[in-house]
């Protein structure tokens, strides 16, 4: 509870004697009492403090306490304020006199009678909380009424701007439309309608509904407890406005989970109801008020007004089409040419962008296939010589056989490589020595080097280097950046290949003596298709696609990729960083054995789940009868739905501890589950754990899924073990 603000009290005596009884008479917790010692130091504290009461004596060395009393109503902040003058001289006459004059309140003989001076200094105490009180009212109210104002200011400028709308919409359709869309925002409710009746007073010519997510739709009825409340709008010819305890909008006797609160009008044409306007569930309140049923009613005469006008003129319109029928057609048939026009324009630039998309997508796929095909060609040319030793032709095969099977894995990823420029090329990461993996790419570009004559020198450690990687998407990094050095390194030139361990990572750095990068280029160095205003480019030309490449496949290896270049024919430096990994990864083999043990339940974790109550939500019933098997053999109580609307209805009935949902389920999706269950009422609705178990795998998935209020997110396929060790993370149940 906020502690009551204290009430300052100022005594003014020269006698420290004085004051000090005076404290001791006057002291209570709701209080401060300040002394001062001469009218100059009360002087100084009213210049910055306000205070209820002022008791001053009247004689005191340099000012004393008249003159003091005349400075302080000399001044516009302490001019108000009361002052009780003490005084042991009771036959001043003058004295007091002047006092009075001066705006005293009262005075009192010394020695002070304690009971007169608390009963006096009360009354003044009490006068000024009563006068803060009404000053803090007084400023509330002002703010209130400015918030009003202000509120009231701000429909009335949409109203006006609703009035301009429909005025100058000649559609009834549209008038309607808009208007359902604006009588939302105005109102600030989650949901309006507005439906126009045909002359049976029973059926819709017209039904427009505007949802809070501004989805506005004429495909869908009013709600069916809106309905109801609907007819009795039209029967009653009045508006009507109902909260949730009204029988209108309870359904069996129960309160309606959709409708909280109704607000309606009827559009009156001449003496007939021909529509209604209704908006639902007030936004940041429980109830619509008074004013928002005078507001409705306002609206429902304007869209009558605009709606009539407009039928008016789609009348008058429809007479004039038909007056001109001929200059009508003739219009359609410009309109029509006009249109195939169009037509044949964008249907040109669809295909151009075709054509587009085709070539970028060819380059990609020739840029990927020709850097094996490089040391396969380099290596059977030179076994085509016949002048190679044995341990040199031993090598080549070995080198054709292993670049021909990374052909062929690159020939069946052929989809991830047109992936690449929509980020969606996915890795299959594993323990991978970048020594090894740097001298197989170094053997791999091999004869390119040789045919230039260009020296090439390799500096590796001696110890292994391991990083999580893909072993052919690492290589085809390196191959790119040495194919890059060969391309733009002259005759006779130096590549130099250095890796150093910079713990927790490793630099493998690219370096040659080529013709170098402009600085101003330097930035622009790995973007798709960009080129080079320089020699660079027009002498060797290319796509400007492997840098580019390179750079996408490093940032999936979660490294990073920096070129330096002092400038042309001065050479360049291509700098990669990878993490190291301590342990390494399995390969594949390790994997699925691991991934065997991961699967087995332990028997520990028979009795892990005992008393959990776990609903699963999954569409799919293989799924379902799955997760259900595992989670029962953990002693789990498990029960299974398989949709949104029948979770919703469960989790009431049944209150589980947890919620495991899948993601991907038709009509709604987790998503909407996990968003519906959060909005009710219930506090165990907002508080329960929840798992999100789901196929859609990526960080971007999973992000989304955190965010939504799942705690967990678990991809498919399920490994049972690692399900049991998220869910007795989030339920605090040590495995």
């Amino acid at each position: 509870m906020k502690t009551e603000e204290q009430i300052n009290i100022l005594m003014v005596d020269d006698s420290a004697t004085n004051l000090l009884a005076l404290q001791s008479i006057l002291s209570a917790p709701d209080r401060n009492l300040v002394s001062a010692s001469s009218g100059n130091e009360a002087l100084r504290y009213l210049l910055d403090h306000e205070v209820a009461v002022i008791l001053m004596d009247v004689y005191m060395p340099g000012l004393d306490g008249l003159e003091t009393a005349e400075l302080i109503r000399g001044r516009e902040r302490s001019r108000s304020i009361p002052i009780i003058f003490l005084t042991a001289d009771s036959t001043g006459g003058r004295h007091l006199s002047r006092g009075y004059s001066l705006g005293a309140v009262d005075y009192i003989v010394k020695p002070v009678e304690a009971d007169i001076l608390r009963s006096k200094v009360a009354v003044f105490v009490e006068l000024f909380k009563k006068t803060q009180e009404v000053e803090r009212q007084a400023q509330l109210l002002k703010e209130k009424n400015l918030e009003l104002e202000n509120a009231n200011l701000a429909r009335l400028g949409m109203l006006i701007e609703l009035g301009q709308e429909l005025t100058a919409e000649h559609d009834p359709g549209r008038v309607l439309e808009n208007f359902c869309r604006s009588a939302r925002e105005i109102v600030q409710a989650q949901e309006a309608g507005v439906g126009v009746l045909n002359g049976d007073d029973h059926s819709l010519r017209y039904f427009f509904r505007s949802h809070a997510d501004g989805v506005s739709s004429a495909n869908d009825g009013a709600p069916k407890v809106a309905q109801r409340a609907l007819k009795a709008l039209v029967k009653g010819r009045r508006p009507l406005r109902l909260n949730e305890t009204d029988d209108l909008l309870r359904e069996r006797g129960k309160t309606s989970e959709l409708v909280h609160s109704f607000l309606g009008a009827p559009i009156l044409s001449a003496s007939r109801v021909c529509g209604w306007v209704y908006l639902l569930n007030k936004l940041n309140e429980d109830d619509f008020t008074e004013a928002d049923e005078r507001l409705a009613a306002t609206l429902a005469t304007q869209v009558a007004s605009a709606y009539e006008n407009a039928q008016l003129y789609t009348d008058a319109q429809r007479h004039a089409d038909e007056l001109q029928l001929e200059i009508a057609e003739r219009k359609q048939a410009e309109e029509e040419r006009a249109q195939l026009l169009v037509s044949e324009r964008a249907a040109r630039a669809e295909a151009e962008e075709v054509n587009r998309t085709k070539d970028e997508f060819l380059a990609t796929l020739s840029h990927e296939l020709r850097t094996p095909l490089t040391a396969i060609l380099g290596w059977s040319h030179l076994v085509r010589t016949g002048k190679l030793e044995e341990e040199q032709l031993t090598r080549a095969v070995e080198t054709i056989e292993r670049n021909a099977r990374s052909q062929s894995q690159l020939i069946d990823d052929l989809l991830d490589v047109s992936r690449i420029i929509t980020g969606k090329l996915q890795i299959e990461p594993r323990s991978v020595d970048m020594c090894a993996l740097l001298e197989a790419a170094v053997e791999a570009v091999r004869p390119s080097f040789e045919a230039k004559q260009i020296e090439i020198e390799t500096v590796v450690p001696s110890e292994a280097c391991t990083v999580a990687g893909d072993p052919n998407r690492l290589q085809q990094i390196f191959w790119n950046l040495l194919n890059n050095a060969v391309k733009f390194t002259p005759t006779n030139g130096k590549v130099r290949i250095e890796l150093n361990r910079c713990e927790p990572r490793i630099r493998v750095s690219v370096t040659d003596s080529g013709i170098g990068i402009k600085k101003d280029f330097v930035p622009y160095i790995f973007d798709r298709f960009r080129q080079a205003d320089g020699s660079t480019t027009r002498v060797h030309g290319g796509l400007g696609l492997g840098l580019s490449i390179v750079k996408h496949l490093v940032q999936l290896h979660d490294g990073s990729i920096e070129v330096a270049s002092e400038g042309k024919n001065r050479g360049a430096t291509f700098t990669v960083i990878f993490p190291l990994v301590s342990n390494g990864l399995p390969d594949a083999s390790e994997k699925r054995e691991r991934a065997s043990d991961d699967d087995e339940l332990q028997p520990e974790f028979s009795r892990i789940l005992n008393g959990l109550r776990i609903l699963v939500v999954d569409d799919e019933a293989d799924s379902r009868d799955l997760m259900s098997a595992i989670l029962t053999r953990c002693g789990g109580v498990v029960k299974c739905c398989e949709s949104t609307a029948a979770a919703l209805k469960l989790f009431r009935s049944w209150k589980p501890d947890l919620l495991v949902s899948d993601i991907g389920m038709p009509d709604e999706d987790g998503y909407t589950l996990i968003k519906k269950l959060r909005k009710l009422r219930l506090k165990a609705a907002k508080e329960i754990p929840a798992i999100a178990l789901t196929a859609y795998a990526t960080k971007e998935d999973k992000a989304r899924a955190l965010a939504s209020g799942f705690q967990v997110h678990v991809p498919k396929p399920i490994e049972p073990a690692s399900l049991i060790r998220s869910i007795a993370s989030v339920m605090n149940r040590k495995v």
